[in-house]
Formats: structure tokens, sequence, C-alpha cells
């Protein structure tokens, strides 16, 4: 089943280079140029006592060509400056129509939005809530900071969000260019660390000793702290010690593809001690 992208994208024009179609068993995919995407979704877990409770997911795009897949970061540099936007779009049309084929009731979702993304698409959000029958008050928008967009802008698209029902996570920390000062403007409701920073800082026993700190931190602004990158037992141990209330990493789950059947079985941190776990080349988008 192939539909118009401008149906798909709640009246808003997509573009002429992409599609948006339904597979035989309901679950949407892309076509950018000779690509097609597929959404997919990674579990985030929170920390509870010597368990790890999967509370959301982390939406994530990946495009094959001929049955192999584009790393990462050759995607959207495909896209030429003016399909970029309708790239974003589209990805998120794509993470929305497929939610409700992960299967779980409840869990929240997380997907990375461009700080120079339109106050229109904002809008195109609500549209996509309202269609799939999705809360806003389930999803987490987060903003790159990596990007380095300037904090006027961070902060308007912070309200924008914030005015939708949706929260905000800062993506990235120790990558891009948050300050605490720009953290106490914006007050994301959770902070991500970023993975290559944080095994860096693990990898550096003196520079671990500043992370629970750090952490604190964080909590006095009433934000929560994600740590990404978790693919060691160690990085597991330092960033639980440190105080972290979520986690990511190919250590507690790969993403896995729209339509994979959803394992909501809590982890034993103890367990995990000995084990590890290969990466995927994904993107979020």
């Amino acid at each position: 089943m192939s539909l118009p992208c401008d149906g798909a994208a709640g009246g808003a024009r997509v573009s002429d280079a992409f599609a948006f179609n339904v597979d035989e068993v309901g679950i949407a995919y892309g076509r950018f140029q000779e690509l097609r995407l597929k959404s997919c979704y990674q579990p985030l877990f929170r920390v509870e006592d010597d368990l790890l409770m999967p509370f959301a997911v982390e939406a994530l795009v990946i495009a094959f060509t001929g049955g192999r897949a584009v790393p990462a970061a050759k995607l959207f540099e495909r896209a030429a400056a003016e399909e970029r936007a309708a790239l974003e779009r589209l990805c998120r049309v794509l993470h929305m129509r497929n939610y409700h084929n992960i299967g779980v009731d409840g869990l929240e979702l997380f997907f990375n939005v461009d700080p120079a993304m339109p106050d229109e698409d904002v809008e195109h959000l609500d549209w996509l809530f309202a269609e799939n029958e999705i809360a806003p008050g389930m999803v987490v928008c987060e903003i790159t900071e990596a990007l380095g967009a300037g904090t006027e802008r961070v902060t308007a698209l912070t309200q924008n969000i914030r005015r939708s029902g949706m929260r905000v996570a800062v993506d990235d920390f120790g990558a891009g260019h948050s300050t605490p000062a720009r953290l106490r403007l914006i007050r994301p409701d959770i902070v991500k660390l970023d993975a290559a920073w944080f095994q860096k800082i693990v990898a550096d026993e003196a520079a671990r000793d500043f992370l629970p700190t750090l952490f604190a931190r964080f909590h006095e602004l009433g934000t929560q702290v994600l740590v990404e990158g978790i693919e060691t037992p160690e990085q597991l141990r330092v960033a639980i010690a440190a105080g972290a209330d979520h986690l990511q990493g190919f250590l507690l789950a790969r993403p896995a593809l729209a339509g994979t059947i959803f394992d909501d079985a809590a982890l034993s941190v103890a367990a995990l001690s000995a084990e590890a776990a290969p990466g995927a080349q994904a993107t979020s988008r």
C-alpha cells in the first residue's frame, strides 16, 4: 500500500523525493531515493534498586539498500539542505505510525528533534498524536545539543514542545554546547549523557569521581539523568553508583525493528555483570 506524502504528513508537503508505505502486516516504512527507511526502537531502562525496568523506547531509523544497512551517518548526508526537514518529518511519521506495533502499553516514546525545527513541525506533531492516539505526555523530545543552536532558539523550541504537552530532554550532554547556565534556563526534564563522552570518563579513574557531583547538580535542577552507551559491566556499575536514573545501551538491549516482539521483562543488575552485546547501525531520527 502506498500513501501520498501530503496525507502522511498531516497536510504538510513532504517532497516528491519521498514516499510513505505500509506493508502487508501493517508496518509503515518510507522511501528516500533508493533507500527503504524502517523504524526501530531501543528500550530505555529505569534503575530500581537491583533491577532495571524497561519504561520507554527511543525511536531510531535504519536505512536499507539492496538488503544492506546504510551507515547511520550517511543517511542524512544524502539529503539536500532543502530536503532535510522533509526527511526528519518522514521519520517522525514512521515512528508514530509504528509505535503501537511495539505491543506494550504505557511505554514512553523518545525521539530526536533538530533545534532548528520550525514551529509548524511542532503543530504537525500535535496532528500525529491525534491521528495515532498517542498521549503527548508519553513523548519526550530530545534536543540535540551537539548541533550548537543558539540559546534563544532552543528556549523557544522548548516552550513550544511543552505547550503541546510533551517533555524535553537535552541529548548528547558532554559532546555539545550545554553549560550549567543554559541548562538552568532550559530546565530539561531529562539530560542524556553522550555515550562516547561517558565511556571516556569511565576509562579515566580520576575523572569518574566527579560524576556523582554532576548528577547531583542535575537532580537539584529537577532534571533526571539518562546515561547512554552502556556497553560493558563496568560502565553499568559506574553509572548506577553515580546516581543515574535511567540507562540505555547495547549491554541492556539493542534496537529492534518495528513489529519485533518486545521483551518487557526486568533485567538483573547482578546478571548483567558478566554480559555484553554488540552494536547496531541506527540513527536517532
